[in-house]
Parts: C-alpha cells; structure tokens; sequence
C-alpha cells in the first residue's frame, strides 16, 4: 500500500501584511496531490490544519474542495484529522470545514471521542461520515487529531486500546516535547508505549521535517507559513509510504519529498556603519539592502527577508521599516521584502549613545524576555505553573507583532492559537468541575479575569520596553 502524508497545509494563511499570494499554499496542496494521482497513491492522508483557522473564507475552501475533487475522481480516499488551526479550541464540539468536506464526501474525516471511561474507537460509518478508525486494503488508519496539553495520557490510552493483531496507522497532530517546547509535546517514552501498536505514526503540527527509526514522520509544511521557515534546508513538504500488511513492525519504505515553494532568499546585513549617519542613516541603510539583493539575483517572484545585525539604534536614524521595505522592493522588483531586527544587540543610552548588550551576554532579545518574565514572576498564572519562560516568549512574540504594524485582529488570532490558552482553560475547568453548582460562576469569573490579565501584562510589558530603550 502507497500512502501520501501531507500536514500543515494552512490554506488561507495571511503572510506579510497580505504581500504574499495565499495561492501559494493552494498551489503546494495541489502539488503533492498531483503527484499522489500519477503515482496511483492507495490513500491521501492530511495530518491536521488543513486550514490556518476555523472561520474559512469562501475563496480558500473553494481551493480545498478542488484539490479534494481531484483525488476524488482519482479515487484515491483522503483520510483526514482536525489540527488545532481547525478547530475554535481543542475542546470544541461546534462543526469544523472539515466535517462540512466530509459531509460532501471529499475526505474522511476521523475524530478519537472520550468520556470517562476513556477514548471511544468507533468505526468510521458512511451514513453518519463519522467514527475513529477506517481499514484499507489490509490496514487500520485511526485518527487521534489534536488533543492539547493531554496529548501524552490521551495517547497512550488509545494505545492501549488498539486492537492486537492489526496494521495500525495513526494520525496524530502533535510534536516531540523537545521541539514543541509546550504542554501536550510526547516524550520519547510515550512514543515508545506507541511503538508496540503502530506501524507507521502520521504527524502533523511542527512545520519542521521530521523522520525517525524509519515509523514515525512529520513531512514539514508544504509551504512556508512563516519566512523563518525558509531556513529548514532538509526535504519538506510531503511524505511517501509504502506498507506492507504482512510486516507489521514499520513501513516497507518511507521518505520525505520536497514540493516546489516560493523562493525565500535569506540575507544578513550589517547595520553598524549607518549608525553613524544621522541624517542620511535610513537612506543609507535603503540602498545597501538594495545593493545586496541585486548582488544576490534574486527572482521577481521572490521573498527576501533581510536580517539586520550590528550595532544600531533604529529610532536614532529614524527607520520606518514598513516604508523602508516597500521602497526596497521597488527598487529590487522583488514580490515582497521583510526585515528581522532581533540581531541587532544595541539600544539607546540616555545621552543617545550605542551601548551593546552583548558584552553582558545577552542580546536585545534574551533581555526583552527577560524583563517580560521578571514581571510575571511574582504572579500566579493560573494553569501556568513552570511555564514562565513559555509565557514570556509568547508576549514577546506578540510585541515584534506589534513592532511590525500587526492588526488587532491577528494579535487575538496569536493569542486564541497559543497552546498556554487552552492550558488555563483546562485549569479552570477541572477546577469548576470540582466545586458545587452555585460556585461555578465565580470560576467563570475568574477565567474573565484571567483574560483581562493577559492584556494587562501586555500593556505592561510595553511599558517596560520602552524603558529598556530608554
């Protein structure tokens, strides 16, 4: 049996302000099913976050419903799980795009329920379009989707659930704890209670590749969905697999392809010398980025993200960097430019001289971060114990989110997207569960007030940002 496993497809995903066409992650989609049809695949499988988010657009899901259609009149089954872009929360019972796609019968989708007693394994059934498990041609596929923070528990009760005896395939969105660095990563242990029962492990979730001992794969998102992701320089974007039903231990054959994508073109600059040029500093900086570029040669329907480094004070030479990348990108015919200043290692002294941090053995970043934890750490982040460092690297990803001219609505979408968000909820659940009815509003009380203290700290947390400048 020849299996196609693609994950992270992020149809939809807004990238640089909307500078970048969303086709791209259509066009990587159909790509790999293109491929699944002139190799005659067995099944198509989608790991998780089809989507980049659970309100569709009707341009994106008439992209899915084409490239679905395809492998449809190919008739190769697409089997599908929910990521946590799918879904409005991990815990959420309201109708994914997903479940409207099975309804239509272009995929199937498969959803591990549980209750008390533990996951509930249910075939898949036509009539209903839903259940857990689905056999093909010798094989079991069980879908466990996204399960957040409880991924570990969760995993292994569904291992120990699988029937002995059969070829299993499980779809999972998650990562190794190593790599995902919050709740709900699995750990070499838990994979290891998997290995008994699975043959081949279909992941989703980290946009990085991922192949280990030959059963266990994370292809990589077939397109970039962030341009940092341009520096993964290992094959990504699509995985074939090849079982054989009489050998249940791993695949037959297994390996990552690469899939065409824009080209990102990753360049460094040293920024140092334009500090020096009051007047003219931004105009300066300007042309030797547009100097770099053309040196590089890069295509018109590339991205370049230019990674600035050295000693320099953007607001001493005054550098609008939105307007500053859109002259480059005019000036180069480039598709869009972008630029990444977390390299840069000075900030401004009161009397307006560079001071480097470096020589404290910290950059600009390490000292943001930290400044933000020092705030949090006399507080009691309900649901977040140990997880300061986690926190705190979330609010400074939302400040360079702010620094880059983000809207308000993409801010929330970070936030609503953050694992730490369901961690709260699950805290405050559990804890409401545990109280008698007439005391479960103030719990919901608290969780507004949880809310409102993430703002808080937000505003805070700029505060204090600018007295680092300072």
């Amino acid at each position: 049996m020849k299996l196609f496993h693609v994950a992270d497809i992020h149809l939809g995903r807004r990238r640089l302000d909307g500078r970048l066409p969303d086709q791209d992650f259509a066009d990587a989609f159909g790509f790999v099913a293109g491929k699944a049809i002139e190799e005659k695949a067995d099944a198509f499988l989608i790991a998780g976050d089809l989507f980049d988010r659970p309100q569709v657009e009707p341009p994106h899901l008439r992209q899915a419903q084409q490239v679905l259609w395809r492998l449809k009149q190919a008739r190769i089954p697409v089997l599908a799980i929910e990521g946590n872009h799918d879904k409005s929360s991990v815990n959420s019972e309201a109708p994914t795009w997903l479940q409207y796609l099975a309804e239509d019968e272009l995929l199937m989708l498969l959803q591990t329920r549980f209750d008390k007693s533990g996951p509930l394994l249910t075939r898949w059934e036509s009539p209903h379009k839903n259940g857990a498990w689905f056999d093909l041609g010798g094989v079991r596929f069980v879908g466990a989707g996204y399960l957040g923070a409880a991924t570990p528990h969760k995993v292994r009760e569904i291992a120990a659930r699988l029937e002995p005896g059969v070829v299993h395939v499980l779809l999972l969105h998650a990562g190794p704890d190593y790599f995902v660095g919050e709740g709900g990563g699995f750990s070499e242990e838990d994979v290891q209670a998997l290995r008994e029962k699975i043959c081949y492990l279909a992941l989703g979730h980290i946009h990085k590749p991922m192949l280990e001992e030959g059963w266990r794969c994370n292809p990589g998102s077939p397109e970039n969905c962030d341009v940092k992701e341009a520096a993964y320089d290992e094959p990504r974007g699509y995985a074939v697999v090849e079982i054989n039903p009489a050998r249940r231990k791993k695949p037959t054959a297994l390996e990552i392809r690469t899939n065409p994508r824009r080209k990102c073109h990753r360049l460094v600059l040293d920024c140092t010398y334009f500090g020096n040029k009051l007047k003219h500093g931004a105009e300066a900086l300007v042309d030797a980025a547009v100097d770099l570029i053309k040196a590089e040669k890069a295509e018109a329907a590339a991205v370049v993200e230019l990674k600035l480094c050295g000693l320099l004070n953007l607001d001493r030479i005054a550098l609008d960097q939105m307007a500053a990348c859109a002259e480059i990108q005019r000036a180069t015919g480039v598709c869009a430019v972008t630029m990444d200043t977390t390299g840069l290692n000075v900030c401004g002294t009161e009397m307006g001289e560079p001071a480097s941090i470096a020589s404290e053995g910290l950059s600009h970043e390490q000292l943001e971060k930290t400044a933000i934890r020092n705030l949090i750490e006399p507080e009691n982040l309900w649901g977040l114990e140990g997880r300061q460092d986690e926190f705190a690297a979330l609010f400074y990803e939302l400040k360079e989110q702010v620094r880059a001219g983000r809207t308000g609505d993409e801010l929330a979408d970070v936030i609503s997207q953050s694992p730490l968000v369901g961690l709260i909820q699950e805290a405050l659940e559990e804890q409401a569960a545990r109280e008698p009815r007439d005391e479960r509003d103030k719990w919901k009380e608290r969780g507004e007030s949880a809310a409102k203290g993430f703002a808080l700290v937000l505003q805070t947390a700029e505060v204090q940002t600018e007295a680092l400048k300072n």
